[in-house]
């Protein structure tokens, strides 16, 4: 794996192309690093960082993370074939799905929360938190159920 070699990628990849370990490795070492800017953005500037904060972030880079090779895995490891077009496409499509039940739910949570407690800032609560959190690491539970089942019907056909 090139970290900073652009120019010897690119001659493997004109050569040979990568291997589906290979194409996973990029794609896990992608997400965490995606994850970690996306939570190094939190901060800056952060009024209040604590115990929780700190735990939001570690569930919001370990939750890809875990998910990505989850997802390897349930394609077949790397014996399975096409990670990259399958882990790609169907997570486009589930995190689009995801988005319009993260909005769908975020209605009558802010409806309810008005309505109980007058105007709160429901997104900054910790039971918000753990919503998104569980409903996030549900996303990726859903990716892998969608990846196995590509797998495993990709290998029903070819038996």
């Amino acid at each position: 794996m090139y970290f900073w070699k652009l120019d010897l990628l690119k001659k493997q990849l004109i050569a040979k192309g990568l291997t589906e370990a290979q194409s996973y490795s990029y794609m896990l070492v992608y997400a965490i690093l995606s994850a970690i800017a996306i939570e190094m953005m939190a901060y800056v500037p952060h009024e209040t960082v604590d115990g929780w904060t700190y735990f939001a972030s570690i569930m919001n880079i370990l939750i890809p993370a875990i998910g990505t090779m989850m997802a390897f895995k349930a394609n077949g490891g790397a014996s399975g074939t096409q990670f990259l077009p399958r882990y790609v496409s169907i997570s486009l499509i589930s995190s689009i799905r995801y988005l319009v039940l993260i909005l769908l739910l975020m209605i009558p949570l802010t409806t309810a929360a008005i309505v109980s407690q007058g105007v709160v800032d429901i997104f900054e609560s910790r039971v918000f938190d753990l919503l998104f959190q569980a409903t996030y690491a549900l996303l990726y539970l859903y990716i892998v159920k969608q990846m196995r089942e590509v797998a495993t019907a990709q290998t029903d056909v070819e038996n």
